[in-house]
């Protein structure tokens, strides 16, 4: 792996060919000042780069890329002019993303730990050595239970693969990291109406009311949603209204913040949707129509969330709630947009589906410039296919949270401590809860260490982050340029496939993650005996790809995967236009999005043998196909009963209120007046423990510090740059305030993505901390340009875990603090949680699920449910 050393005289051969390959090429300089991209030349030899297209996963959203390469190395990144959705357009991290494969700290070898777990002494070994190891492993626990192998992921991106794994080997044990991500989000929308987000057309909007969203920065699809709000902005006038307890970007960019005390934005909502109702102007034949509910059985609701009522809990003024409900009722189009802010809250199920009501009650659903359903594409799976486990796993699928369909993983290590499941081999895959879940180091690090309760521990990964570096064993995975995997992101109204595919080859002995599982399951079934092989007969990871994209219709006309080496996309709506930045037709018409997905209408031949029951409800062979309604047959929403649920049955089997509600958080209601809220967020420039080690986004920021109301300051005596301690119930840190107009009175916020104490010599600012395993790559000449001191701190040891009762989320931003000044002995950086307080608090969050002492108490009015003994838990699905 080569690094350049620029010096004086290499800089002037450099600037010596610029200046020789402008005039040698005058044409080719103007040819691509008018172009959008695509092409890219060496300042120094005027050579054309070889451009290949990918989409980038330095974080979720998938962007469409193009990675150009010179001598086998990237020099550069771009956005992909073809890519309908990010239109050539690539964020601050995908323009950094060659800095993931050419991290000098980055892992590329096998290596084996020789010292205690954490201690950092590792022996590299080979392939051979540790396909083997890893084989017998398995071997032995799949001997006594295929449960007791348990893989958690973080960004599985695999297509597929990690599940493929799993199923072979019959563990039901797959973890993911949803449940502090987004999963209330998902939980709330997907009874209501069928998919898991939601698509806003920003760019035909009228008005649009953000609950909690940094869209401009943080959220999901920030790049190509970021593009369509500028777009309503620009081209058609579009008002932004923002409830957030920041001033974030998206605050800053909108006509109105208002700041909201945290956990309220549903009782806000609700509010709203009662002035809506009181006044008439909702949209009854919509309601009416499309939906479990009528307009009358929806006012009655309604009628107890008055303004007054949501005003004294979330400190939105009643005049304020009513300005903008008739405002966003009688703009037409109107769209809105939540994620994380109402989400990740004890009660944070009920705060999305609160929020998403009001595009429901106005009729502004699957219209232009409205509240959109998502467009996905799909691909097949390589045939055949393992079968699925024989017995569940109550770590992935845990009783008591019966309708967390994403899994509550954050509560996990508390589980495998009490016994209730036992591990004998765990894997983690892009994936570091030691550094990103609730308890952070006190919780997971402690779980990791223990070699009882996780006796051998496999780590797949590129990068020694704070996970990795407790693992038996790390198989070097390959960063995302030098990966095949399959990829479809709802990410704009017009969906798409697309491809990751390997830009240079795999740098040291990394190897890709599929190609990686399937040499474990040759090893363990070398002569396909075991019935394992037959899973897994591909020869690399190309082959792979054919099996998912050659056979698609459509694509497999143009040339299937052929077409996405080529492309990256697929399919290719029109042309980019430089002038306006938006993708045309062939007749130079900006490309129109299709609506009314719901409403398409069913064929003579899809009618053909099916049967249409009382409600009108469309059924063939046994399955929902549509919906009848005023005599026409149509596809209706993707629920089962093909209409929006605003009414949840499902939720009133496990005593939680089917209808639209709002639950405050108990320990808020009884706050001290010197205690704060701690909430968290992220940065344009940073992932929440990907980026640290990433020279360009480092540079940019590197640093956290809390941010605090001017008037909470004044109170404590701090100001900007003074050292504050937070102290939470069960932990306490030490960091730097930041004073500012822009945060709630009541509440105190700190990045994420900061304060590493592993993820190599960057990210820690232990610069000249080079280990000796001969494990890692070439030197990086700018680790001796590093001219900052402060890498943060990081809050997660701090934050006690909470559970949504129904959609499983971690509460984030629920957490009751004490914030002082320094003492004479605090120091920044200074970090302590405690197990025993951390389990206190799982303890008391268990009290709130369905089967808890505290279930009833916090829903008086479902009095009439039988109880947790009446009902069978079930089994959540996967995600």
């Amino acid at each position: 792996m080569d690094f350049p050393k620029i010096t004086r005289r290499t800089f002037l051969q450099a600037s010596a060919g610029t200046t020789a390959a402008a005039a040698l090429a005058p044409r080719m300089l103007h040819a691509m000042e008018n172009e959008l991209g695509g092409k890219d030349f060496s300042p120094v030899t005027a050579a054309e780069r070889k451009a290949i297209p990918v989409n980038c996963h330095v974080c979720n959203i998938q962007d469409g890329a193009i990675a150009y390469v010179e001598n086998d190395r990237v020099v550069k990144l771009e956005g992909n002019p073809e890519h309908v959705s990010t239109r050539g357009r690539l964020c601050a991290k995908g323009n950094s993303g060659m800095w993931y494969s050419y991290d000098p700290d980055r892992i590329l070898y096998p290596l084996k730990r020789v010292g205690a777990r954490g201690e950092g002494k590792w022996k590299r070994i080979t392939w051979e050595e540790a396909l083997t190891e890893v084989a017998a492993k398995l071997d032995a626990a799949l001997k006594e239970d295929p449960n007791t192998i348990m893989l958690k992921y973080g960004r599985n991106r695999t297509g597929g693969t990690i599940d493929r794994f799993m199923k072979t080997l019959g563990s039901a044990t797959v973890l993911n990291h949803t449940s502090v991500c987004e999963s209330s989000k998902k939980v709330g929308q997907e009874p209501t109406w069928g998919p898991d987000i939601e698509t806003p057309d920003f760019a035909n909007a009228k008005y649009v009311l953000n609950f909690g969203s940094n869209i401009l920065e943080a959220a999901y699809f920030h790049n190509p949603l970021s593009q369509r709000i500028a777009e309503g902005r620009v081209d058609n006038h579009m008002k932004i209204v923002t409830f957030d307890v920041r001033l974030s970007n998206t605050a800053g960019f909108s006509d109105e913040w208002i700041p909201v005390f945290p956990a309220t934005d549903g009782a806000v909502a609700l509010a709203i949707g009662h002035v809506i109702l009181r006044e008439d102007l909702q949209d009854s034949a919509f309601i009416d129509t499309w939906t479990n509910v009528t307009v009358d059985e929806l006012k009655a609701h309604y009628a107890q969330y008055t303004p007054e009522w949501a005003s004294k809990i979330s400190g939105v003024p009643v005049q304020t709630i009513e300005r903008i409900a008739r405002e966003f009722a009688t703009t037409k189009p109107a769209t809105l947009f939540t994620y994380r802010g109402p989400a990740k809250h004890l009660y944070g199920s009920y705060n999305e589906k609160a929020c998403m009501m009001l595009p429901i009650m106005t009729g502004n659903v699957e219209k232009r410039g409205g509240y959109c359903l998502p467009r996905g594409m799909g691909w097949p799976q390589p045939n055949p296919q393992p079968p699925g486990p024989k017995h569940d796993s109550v770590l992935a699928h845990p009783p008591e949270y019966p309708l967390a369909s994403h899994k509550v993983s954050h509560l996990v290590p508390f589980w495998i401590a009490e016994g209730r499941q036992k591990i004998n081999v765990a894997f983690t895959y892009q994936d570091n809860p030691v550094y990103t879940n609730p308890g952070a180091q006190a919780v997971w690090g402690k779980l990791y260490r223990d070699e009882k309760l996780i006796p051998y521990f496999i780590s797949m990964s590129s990068h020694m982050g704070e996970e990795t570096a407790l693992a038996d064993i790390i198989l070097p995975d390959c960063p995302y340029l030098e990966r095949w995997e399959p990829e479809s992101m709802p990410n704009s109204l017009w969906p798409w496939l697309g491809i990751r595919q390997p830009v240079h080859k795999s740098l040291g002995e990394s190897r890709e993650n599929r190609v990686l599982l399937r040499d474990i399951i040759w090893k363990l079934d070398p002569d396909g005996s075991r019935g394992m092989k037959q899973f897994w007969a591909f020869k690399d990871g190309e082959d792979y790809m054919r099996h998912h994209f050659d056979n698609v219709p459509g694509l497999k006309e143009a040339g299937g995967l052929d077409f996405l080496k080529k492309h990256g996309v697929w399919p290719i709506y029109g042309t980019l236009d430089p002038k306006t930045g938006k993708v045309t037709d062939k007749t130079g018409r900006e490309i129109q999005a299709e609506y009314g997905l719901y409403r398409k209408e069913l064929s003579a031949a899809d009618m053909e043998g099916a049967m249409v029951d009382a409600h009108g409800l469309i059924t063939k062979n046994g399955k929902a196909i549509g919906i009848r309604r005023n005599g026409r047959n149509y596809v209706g929403f993707p629920t089962p009963n093909r209409v929006i649920n605003v009414r949840v049955d499902e939720w009133a089997e496990y005593g939680f209120n089917p209808m639209p509600t709002f639950k405050r958080i108990p320990w808020h209601e009884t706050m001290k007046d010197d205690e704060m809220i701690l909430s968290t967020f992220k940065l344009n420039v940073h992932k929440q423990s990907r980026t640290a080690a990433v020279k360009w986004l480092a540079e940019i920021a590197h640093s956290n510090p809390a941010w605090m109301n001017p008037e909470t300051a004044k109170k404590l005596g701090v100001k900007t740059g003074d050292l504050v301690r937070v102290e939470s119930p069960v932990g306490y840190l030490v960091t730097k305030a930041y004073v500012t107009e822009g945060i709630h009175p009541q509440v105190i916020s700190i990045a994420t993505g900061f304060g590493h104490w592993e993820y190599g010599r960057l990210a820690t600012l232990k610069l000249k901390d080079r280990k000796g395993d001969a494990s890692h790559g070439e030197e990086d000449p700018d680790l001796n340009n590093v001219w900052w001191d402060d890498k943060g701190v990081h809050p997660n040891a701090i934050i006690p875990a909470v559970a949504d009762p129904i959609g499983g989320s971690q509460g984030w931003y629920d957490t009751v603090v004490k914030v002082t000044k320094a003492g004479p002995n605090d120091k920044y950086g200074d970090i302590h949680g405690d197990w025993d307080k951390h389990y206190a608090a799982y303890k008391e969050t268990m009290r709130y699920a369905y089967t808890g002492d505290l279930h009833r108490k916090m829903h008086p009015e479902m009095a009439a449910w039988a109880g947790p003994e009446s009902v069978k838990p079930k089994a959540s699905g996967g995600h």
